[in-house]
């Protein structure tokens, strides 16, 4: 017993010593909270996050699957200031981990890990993950026979021959996906449906999916749950599930410069 808490806190150590982090990073308060924000690895190794809360960061940071960033529910534990005061950042990473970014065996987390890196070191972040049940959506089919919607299809598209139909484009109150999974599906729906949406449709295939709603009171469209019904042929049923969360320990306000 004793030597399995050993080799435990050593692969720990050796995680921890191995996780990327930024060169320099530059942290100031954002000027601009009511206008939208950007984030992402820019050429050359750059990278920038404009308008964030802490609560965003830790959702691109410690998310557990993959596109989906953890949705507020996901996050316990979080101080006031934490959701509501917004974050310009400019960082730079080292020359050799920049030229790793377009290799074939990149590492598809390298954003993740180096924005977890900035929170320990800047807002002194400390967290732990554990399970607990929440009220989700799942989203499943609503015909017995499987027939979908008139906007959903399966997808004929050949991704790597173009990638513009592949893109995903949307606005409040629409969105047009062309060979998208149903796990990207589940997670586009999760913001306008008020929860988190897992797929339980059993579907496997990749689908062009086009849908409008109504985002804002007054709309003559359909609500989310009408229009995922009418127009895609699937349900969003209210369920409960065990759920990864992250319990935030301690967080602090990062020093400006």
């Amino acid at each position: 017993m004793r030597h399995a808490a050993i080799a435990l806190l050593l692969l720990v150590a050796q995680d921890a010593a191995q996780k990327p982090a930024f060169e320099v990073a530059a942290i100031k308060r954002s000027e601009n909270i009511d206008a939208g924000g950007t984030l992402g690895l820019l050429p050359g190794g750059r990278f920038r996050a404009i308008n964030w809360d802490a609560r965003a960061l830790i959702g691109v940071a410690y998310r557990t699957r993959p596109p989906r960033t953890l949705d507020r529910s996901q996050i316990i534990g979080l101080p006031d200031w934490a959701l509501t005061e917004r974050y310009d950042i400019n960082a730079k990473i080292a020359v050799e981990l920049a030229a790793t970014i377009d290799a074939p065996n990149r590492d598809p987390n390298l954003m993740p890990k180096l924005v977890q890196s900035l929170l320990e070191d800047r807002f002194k972040l400390k967290m732990h993950y554990e399970k607990r049940e929440l009220p989700v959506y799942a989203l499943v089919v609503v015909k017995k026979d499987g027939a979908l919607g008139p906007r959903m299809q399966v997808s004929n598209v050949d991704c790597q021959a173009d990638r513009s139909k592949c893109s995903i484009r949307g606005e409040l109150g629409f969105f047009k996906a062309g060979s998208v999974t149903m796990e990207t599906l589940a997670t586009m729906l999760s913001r306008p449906a008020g929860r988190l949406v897992f797929d339980h449709t059993g579907l496997t295939a990749k689908y062009d999916v086009d849908l409008e709603w109504a985002d804002e009171a007054g709309s003559d469209k359909p609500s989310i749950f009408a229009a995922v019904q009418e127009q895609l042929g699937l349900k969003l049923e209210a369920t409960r599930e065990p759920v990864d969360v992250v319990v935030i320990d301690r967080i602090e306000r990062p020093a400006e410069d």
